[in-house]
């Protein structure tokens, strides 16, 4: 071999090595923070985009949704049909913000607070004891204002300055006016009312990255913002300086012409190759059984560092509860291993034993798949559960629901939840609100998905 030839050669592998590094790199990038940046993009569309349809208004305001959940709905994915929401980011760089909250006496009803990286990190309500209400003062790390009379628990943020805010108020026998009543007296005011109001917009966008003809190099200019609005944990050095190898640092614009043109072809492929992943298939992490994907109990919602689970969560699921207040399960898979779709029936038998052993209530929700989002049907039906009225249980007390397109006949059709059109595919979400020590340690798992019309 010429010595030209091993230049070459050697000159090559270099790129390579460049083009990889690049793309390995950006590929823990994206996956690291696509929950981030998705937690900005609501910021953004509920407080910011006034042409967002998904707009909701001031930032610091809880906005109520006094109905269910339908398909039109697409704040976010596979959203809860047994409570309306109320819903909004707070910002607390201003000072420190009262959550007010009603009594609650008869009926499970819940406050959930996370961070920006997708932690729940604190809750108001049922599970803390709090059905008699009051206020609870949000602060940020390091506040050192005065508590105001009354306050019944203090609630600090682990990251600044964001908190995003998601409340349920069951609604019971189909009475959704008492629950919106309820729904309606959680409310958000400043501790000092002279605290002025927070701008929103001076968070960064982060909504047009996945655009049809947009640059891919978005992304990775909208995390290092985003690290910059909202400084991790401090237990996440590590990973921050895997991506400053990248050119991504909180408080530094991120410039690729910094980089290799060879690192920066390898990032544009991570983002194009994480986005393909997220949407694949089967789009739920973890064991399953019975065809039903059991989530680790121990991680979720409170993420620690298993960044690959947040981040198939974040896409089928973003602001998921806890296990401990709420375990959801999902199926994309029928008993027999075949993917849920709206051509064949299936059944859901739960005996007289098998039912979700839990201390609020159990639903099961139909949703598109892979999309996550409620689909239309003729009697706008789209979950069955616990707290639905008129299921018709077996003499031996059992339970059959019915997962089907059409409709199983009169004698059946109290227990029918609807299904997609014909070749469409559809997934299954099995909510557990309060759950027992038998869900959260494995012990109890729901019976299988099957299949009729083989």
């Amino acid at each position: 071999m010429d010595a030209q030839t091993l230049k070459q050669q050697i000159a090559t592998a270099h790129e390579k090595a460049r083009a990889d590094e690049g793309y390995w790199l950006g590929m823990a990038a994206f996956r690291y923070g696509f929950p981030l940046l998705e937690m900005h993009r609501s910021l953004w569309e509920w407080h910011v985009d006034t042409s967002a349809p998904t707009h909701l208004g001031a930032i610091n305001e809880i906005h109520h949704t006094p109905r269910r959940a339908e398909p039109g709905d697409t704040y976010f994915v596979t959203p809860i049909v047994d409570a309306p929401y109320s819903r909004a980011f707070v910002d607390l760089s201003g000072g420190a913000v009262v959550l007010a909250v009603p009594p609650v006496t008869d009926r499970y009803f819940t406050v959930q607070l996370l961070d920006v990286y997708t932690n729940s990190f604190a809750y108001v309500g049922t599970r803390m004891g709090d059905t008699t209400g009051g206020d609870f003062l949000l602060a940020r790390p390091g506040w050192r204002g005065t508590v105001p009379d009354g306050i019944t628990r203090v609630i600090t943020a682990p990251t600044p300055p964001l908190v995003c805010l998601l409340a349920r108020v069951t609604i019971l026998d189909d009475d959704v006016p008492a629950a919106v009543a309820l729904q309606k007296r959680i409310a958000l005011r400043p501790a000092d009312p002279a605290t002025p109001k927070p701008d929103p917009s001076a968070n960064p966008p982060a909504r047009d990255w996945r655009g049809e003809g947009g640059d891919p190099l978005d992304f990775h200019r909208m995390l290092a913002d985003c690290l910059s609005a909202s400084p991790p944990p401090a237990a996440e050095a590590g990973v921050l300086g895997l991506l400053a190898r990248i050119g991504i640092t909180p408080h530094r614009p991120f410039d690729p012409s910094r980089l290799h043109p060879t690192a920066v072809d390898g990032l544009r492929r991570a983002v194009a190759d994480g986005l393909r992943d997220l949407y694949a298939d089967m789009p739920f992490a973890g064991p399953s059984h019975n065809g039903w994907v059991m989530v680790d109990v121990d991680t979720i919602g409170d993420w620690g560092t298993d960044y690959f689970s947040r981040l198939e969560i974040a896409q089928i699921g973003l602001l998921a509860n806890r296990a401990k207040e709420a375990y959801y399960i999902g199926a994309v898979l029928d008993g027999d291993g075949d993917p849920l779709s709206g051509e064949h029936r299936y059944e859901l038998r739960f005996g007289p034993d098998d039912f979700p052993p839990v201390d609020a209530f159990w639903s099961l929700t139909m949703y598109l798949n892979p999309q996550g989002f409620l689909v239309e049907n003729p009697i706008g039906r789209y979950h069955l559960g616990s707290l639905t009225k008129d299921l018709a249980f077996g003499p031996d007390g059992s339970l059959t629901l019915y997962l089907q397109r059409e409709n199983p006949g009169p004698d059946k059709e109290s227990n029918w939840l609807p299904t997609t059109e014909p070749g469409v595919l559809f997934r299954l979400i099995l909510r557990q609100y309060l759950p027992t020590p038998d869900i959260l340690t494995g012990r109890y798992a729901p019976p299988a998905v099957v299949r009729v019309d083989r």
